[in-house]
């Protein structure tokens, strides 16, 4: 079972949210797949790819608005993230007929959140901490 340890918190509650529903996600995915279900695995990756693009354009969203400097490059890691979700895809096509796909879809799942949550939105955690503060010091 994955889990996001606080640490790993963004501290803006839609972000974390939507974190933690691409988690319950991931959680169905690997219980289906240990559960021998390999066609309700099948069915529930396009939703985690529908969502985690809904969450991209979430995040995206609240970063502009923000103003922050970064947003090109958090822009364009999200785009590299593409191509991982398309061979989800593909893997979810094959898990019913291929065991093997099971494993590496399983695989691919964790990895995507780690590279999404910890090595590219924690870059953003700090500047979101930081206009939080501005905002509460100037509504004094």
């Amino acid at each position: 079972m994955v889990q996001i340890s606080p640490s790993f918190k963004i501290e803006s509650e839609t972000i974390d949210n939507d974190h933690r529903h691409l988690v319950e996600i991931i959680n169905e995915i690997t219980k289906a797949i240990d559960d021998g279900q390999p066609g309700e695995c099948a069915r529930l990756v396009p939703d985690f790819v529908a969502f985690t693009k809904q969450h991209f354009d979430r995040e995206e969203a609240l970063l502009a608005g923000l103003s922050y400097p970064l947003l090109e490059k958090h822009r364009r890691h999200h785009i590299s993230l593409d191509d991982k979700l398309q061979i989800m895809l593909n893997l979810a096509a094959r898990v019913v007929e291929h065991p093997p796909a099971r494993d590496s879809l399983r695989k691919e799942l964790v990895y995507f959140l780690l590279d999404d949550v910890i090595n590219e939105d924690l870059n953003f955690k700090k500047f979101l901490a930081e206009v939080e503060t501005d905002a509460a010091g100037s509504d004094k």
